[in-house]
C-alpha cells in the first residue's frame, strides 16, 4: 500500500489515502475530474500524468537523442501546461524508447569489456523490449518492429510504417510506452485510459500494464462507467462538482440493492433518472429514451429491479444527488395499487406492456401510410380483435391469477398471530374464488381498451406480417420516425399513454 495526498473535499486542503494498487476517479463531463488528476500531480512526488487531450502522430523516422536529453524532454515538455490542452510528446516517446535501449547496450558493452562477458540473467531488458512483449499480447496478430529509428507494423505478411497504424494501435503503442517509461514507484495519473481503445482490449491492457509496472499507483480518470465497472480496483472516487479549485467528492461505497455498475451509471449522468423494465438497449427500452429525453434510461429487467432500485437509492440518498424515478407496464394492476406505486416515485404505462404502444391506431396509421398501403390499418385492428377474442379466456386467467398473488400476499403479510392466521386460512379460499368469477374484460371493439389489459408479448411480430415486415421490421420502423418529420406526431401519441413524470 502506498499513501497518496488528495484534495480535501470542499477544501483548498489536502488528506492523505492508503491505495493498494490503483483507485478510479469518475464523474460526469465538466465535473473537474481533468483539474482534479493535475491536483494530484502536483501534491505528489514522483507523478507522471497521461493527458486525455493527446495528438498521435508520429514521424517516419525516430530522430536520435542522448538518454538524459531525451529523459529530461519527455519530463519537462509539458510540465507547467494547462491540463486541458493537448499534448503533441508522442515522437518524444519513441525517441526516449530508442534513448534508453542506447544506454543499456552502451552499458552492456562497458561490462563486456571490463569483465570479459555477461551472463544472459545479468543483461538487464530494454523498455523497448518490454514494449514489444505487451504490444504482443494485447495484439498477438499485428508484429510490431521498433527497428532502425522506425516503427514498423508486421500483418499477414505485409509490413507497413507506424504512421498508417489505426487510432486503436497509435494510442495503445503510446500508452504501453510511457507507461514503461516511467520513473520507479511512480504515480501514474492516467486520463481518459479507455480513449480510442475497444472494449474488448482496455480492461485487459491496463491489467497487463499494472503486472509490468508492479512498483507504481495507477490513477485512472474516466467517465466510461463500462471501464469503471469492469476494471479491478479497491478504490473509486466520485468527483460531483468543481468550483475555484475545490471539489466535491466521495468514496463510492455500492451495496447489494444498489450494485456497482448501477451506482456508477447514475453517478455519471447529470439527469435525473428512470428506471424501465427491459434490457438495456432493447428496442421497447428506445420509446422510453426518446419520449422522455431529459432523463437518463437505466433498464432494470424485471418489474421488481424497477422497484427495489428506486427504493434503494431514495434509501441512499445520501450516496448520490439525482431524482430517481421508475417506469413500469400497467400489467393487470387496479388504480389503487397504480396510485400507491406513483406515491413512491413509480409510474405505470397506460397500456398493459410497453410492447403495446407501438400498436396504438395512430402508429399503425403512420407505419401503413409510410408504406403506401393505408388500407392495411384496418385489416392489422382486425387481426388484433381476432387474436384477442381468441386469446380471451387465457387472458381472464392471467388477470385474475395476478389479483390472487396480491390478495395473497397482502393477506398473509397481515398476519400476525394463529388468530390471523386462521381468518387467512378460512376467508382465502373464498376470495380466490370470488376473484376468478368477477374478472370482466373489454369488449373486441376499442382496440385501446385491448391493449389496457392484452398481455401476451408477442403482439407485434404476430400483425406485422400483414404489410411485410419480418422480425423487428415495425419497431425499427417506428423508432426511425422518432428522427424524422413525423417525430411530432409520434411523441404526441405516446402522450396519451405514457406518464408525466416529474
Amino acid at each position: 500500500m502506498k499513501n497518496i495526498n488528495f484534495p480535501k473535499p470542499n477544501s483548498a486542503d489536502k488528506i492523505t489515502m492508503g491505495i493498494e494498487k490503483s483507485i478510479i476517479i469518475v464523474g460526469a463531463n465538466g465535473s473537474g475530474k481533468t483539474r482534479f488528476g493535475s491536483r494530484i500531480e502536483q501534491i505528489n512526488n514522483p507523478t507522471k500524468r497521461i493527458s486525455a487531450q493527446r495528438y498521435l502522430q508520429l514521424s517516419e523516422v525516430v530522430q536520435r537523442q542522448d538518454f538524459e536529453t531525451a529523459g529530461m524532454n519527455l519530463k519537462t515538455m509539458f510540465k507547467n501546461q494547462s491540463p486541458v490542452q493537448p499534448e503533441n510528446d508522442y515522437q518524444q516517446v519513441l525517441v526516449s524508447i530508442f534513448a534508453e535501449e542506447s544506454r543499456r547496450n552502451e552499458k552492456v558493452i562497458d561490462h563486456i569489456k571490463t569483465k570479459g562477458g555477461i551472463k544472459h540473467e545479468e543483461l538487464q531488458g530494454s523498455v523497448k523490449e518490454k514494449v514489444i512483449e505487451v504490444w504482443n499480447f494485447i495484439f498477438p496478430h499485428r508484429v510490431l518492429k521498433l527497428e532502425n529509428d522506425r516503427v514498423r507494423i508486421l500483418n499477414e505478411g505485409s509490413e507497413f510504417s507506424g504512421t498508417e497504424m489505426s487510432d486503436g494501435e497509435k494510442v495503445g503503442l503510446y500508452l504501453i510506452s510511457q507507461i514503461l517509461l516511467a520513473d520507479e514507484n511512480c504515480i501514474l495519473i492516467i486520463d481518459e485510459p479507455e480513449l480510442h481503445l475497444h472494449k474488448s482490449l482496455m480492461v485487459r491492457l491496463w491489467n497487463k500494464l499494472e503486472e509490468q509496472r508492479s512498483d507504481c499507483i495507477f490513477v485512472y480518470i474516466t467517465h466510461d462507467l463500462d471501464f469503471a465497472a469492469r476494471k479491478p480496483t479497491n478504490k473509486i472516487i466520485w468527483i460531483k462538482s468543481y468550483r475555484i479549485n475545490q471539489w466535491e467528492w466521495k468514496e463510492v461505497d455500492s451495496n447489494e440493492v444498489i450494485p456497482e455498475d448501477l451506482y456508477l451509471e447514475i453517478i455519471g449522468s447529470r439527469k435525473p433518472i428512470i428506471f424501465v423494465e427491459g434490457n438495456k438497449g432493447s428496442l421497447d427500452t428506445q420509446i422510453y429514451q426518446s419520449f422522455y429525453d431529459g432523463f437518463t434510461i437505466i433498464a432494470r429487467g424485471s418489474c421488481k429491479k424497477v422497484i427495489e432500485s428506486v427504493n434503494g437509492l431514495k434509501d441512499n440518498d445520501d450516496l448520490h444527488d439525482k431524482q430517481v424515478f421508475g417506469l413500469i407496464d400497467r400489467d393487470f394492476r387496479s388504480q389503487s395499487q397504480i396510485d400507491k406505486l406513483k406515491s413512491d416515485g413509480i409510474f405505470c404505462c397506460g397500456l398493459n406492456e410497453v410492447e403495446n404502444l407501438f400498436l396504438l391506431p395512430g402508429i399503425i396509421e403512420l407505419v401503413c401510410n409510410h408504406l403506401s398501403q393505408p388500407e392495411k390499418k384496418e385489416e392489422i385492428i382486425t387481426v388484433i380483435k381476432k387474436i384477442y377474442t381468441e386469446n380471451i379466456e387465457f387472458t381472464k386467467f392471467k388477470i385474475a391469477k395476478h389479483h390472487i398473488r396480491c390478495i395473497i400476499n397482502e393477506g398473509f403479510d397481515a398476519v400476525k398471530n394463529v388468530e390471523d392466521c386462521e381468518v387467512f386460512k378460512s376467508t382465502m379460499f373464498g376470495k380466490i374464488d370470488e376473484e376468478f368469477s368477477n374478472v370482466s374484460l373489454p369488449n373486441s371493439e376499442d382496440i385501446v381498451e385491448i391493449l389496457k389489459v392484452y398481455p401476451h408479448k408477442g403482439l407485434v411480430r404476430q400483425v406485422q406480417g400483414k404489410i411485410d415486415l419480418a422480425k423487428d421490421g415495425y419497431k425499427k420502423l417506428v423508432l426511425n420516425f422518432l428522427s424524422s418529420e413525423n417525430k411530432k406526431t409520434v411523441l404526441d401519441i405516446l402522450g396519451l399513454y405514457l406518464p408525466d413524470i416529474n
